[in-house]
């Protein structure tokens, strides 16, 4: 499904869109306006509808096969809502535009722009991740193109199609494609148009785009990001610690593990193998009694991860693994002190890394560090989130919260809408 200026049209219509998307860009541009309070009023009136039910008949169905639960679907609606987004606006642009523009030099003035044209490449791990990243491209002030993933489902274009609707006058800043990413030609013509290019992938998805992208045009990458749990080894025998192992669990349930802020494993600190089993065998434990509470994974998935887990088995004396499995859950617990994607879906590792190693050990993986959900005492707490902080991770939160987000934090370090505007000099 294509969104072209205000109006869906079939795939079939690509190659008249793609004639007449240049001169639209180039006439939204020439129009464009502050359209930050319009986007903001608009997203928050489709917010306000989603919560009364106007689209249970699309929503319910993702609910029911597992895609998204119901405390997900809120946390996302919050993101949207009219208060949730000016204070987003608010923190990340607008008073950053008011210090800007109000700095006194004699005979020159600042202005904060928009970058002019984004282009959006979204990943399809998140569910309305596409839609999000337009609507910040927006908030900025820029004209948006976007990509959609190839699992999309259709909410990204039906949110915004609604936004349109609601302030028709958007209708210039908006236009959604869906085109492979193996139509090289097309991404390229629009990479060509593009002042900058919003990539939403891993490594390689950004080496691609790269590979195409003229030097001249920007490419501001959030690339997927690893992000685990960091316990000492009390939580064995503490109970507030082991009641944050159950949140943790659940946070794992919950994720599936395909976000960058899902927790793929955890790190304890300690270099004493009988201490890093011990926790394993715990959290083994307790995440498989939370497992019982939630919709078991699709038979492909479990039988592909039951695959992995066999030849990990076969593998375990030469690795130095040990490997504790249950019902659609596993914990392997292994030596070294690697930061790496776990198998997802329910199935974590644990592994040691005393305090003294943290940096040296995670500063390699610098750029792909995201959340840390922190579980120690107090006293311990101030000296593991500065080690963490040195490392490069750049969230840390209580393990149950990782993949809990609020209006105005900063994403991987950063500000999204700041990143997507640039600052102009006048000579007066």
């Amino acid at each position: 499904m294509i969104l072209f200026e205000g109006r869906l049209l079939p795939n079939e219509d690509m190659d008249t869109v793609m004639e007449q998307l240049w001169d639209a860009c180039v006439r939204g541009i020439m129009n464009r306006e502050d359209v930050a309070e319009r986007v903001i009023h608009a997203a928050g009136q489709v917010a306000e509808k989603i919560k009364i039910g106007t689209y249970d008949a699309i929503l319910q169905p993702l609910l029911q096969q597992g895609t998204f639960t119901e405390a997900q679907l809120d946390e996302v609606i919050q993101f949207f809502d009219e208060d949730n987004l000016q204070l987003k606006y608010d923190i990340e642009l607008g008073r950053f535009k008011k210090e800007v523009e109000q700095e006194e030099r004699t005979g020159r003035r600042k202005v904060v722009e928009p970058l002019g044209i984004l282009f959006h490449i979204a990943a399809g791990n998140a569910e309305g991740l596409p839609f999000y990243s337009v609507l910040e491209g927006m908030l900025a002030g820029n004209i948006n193109i976007l990509k959609l993933p190839s699992m999309d489902d259709g909410i990204s274009v039906l949110l915004l199609h609604e936004i349109l609707k609601e302030e028709p006058s958007l209708a210039s800043y908006v236009c959604v494609l869906d085109v492979p990413s193996t139509n090289l030609a097309v991404m390229k013509r629009l990479a060509d148009m593009s002042d900058g290019i919003v990539v939403w992938g891993g490594d390689e998805a950004i080496k691609a785009i790269r590979a195409y992208a003229s030097p001249e045009t920007q490419i501001i990458s959030w690339g997927h990001k690893l992000s685990f749990a960091y316990v000492t080894p009390d939580v064995i025998n503490d109970a507030d610690s082991q009641q944050e192992l159950y949140l943790l669990a659940h946070h794992i349930c919950t994720t599936r593990q395909v976000l960058c802020n899902s927790c793929q494993g955890l790190f304890v600190d300690s270099d004493d193998m009988q201490v890093v089993t011990a926790v394993g065998q715990k959290f083994f434990e307790i995440l498989q009694e939370v497992n019982q509470e939630y919709r078991p994974e699709a038979i492909g998935v479990r039988g592909k991860i039951s695959i992995a887990l066999y030849n990990e088995e076969l593998e375990s004396s030469t690795k130095q693994r040990q490997i504790f499995k249950g019902t659609g859950v596993s914990v392997i617990v292994s030596e070294d002190s690697k930061l790496e994607l776990s198998y997802m879906f329910r199935n974590c590792w644990v592994k040691p890394l005393p305090k003294s190693r943290i940096v040296a050990e995670l500063k390699n993986n610098r750029g792909h560090l995201q959340t840390v959900g922190l579980i120690s005492n107090a006293k311990e707490r101030l000296l593991l989130v500065e080690a963490l902080s040195k490392a490069g991770v750049t969230r840390i939160t209580k393990a149950g919260n990782m993949s809990k987000t609020i209006s105005g934090e900063a994403h991987d370090g950063e500000y999204p809408l700041r990143r997507y505007c640039k600052i102009v000099e006048i000579e007066e």
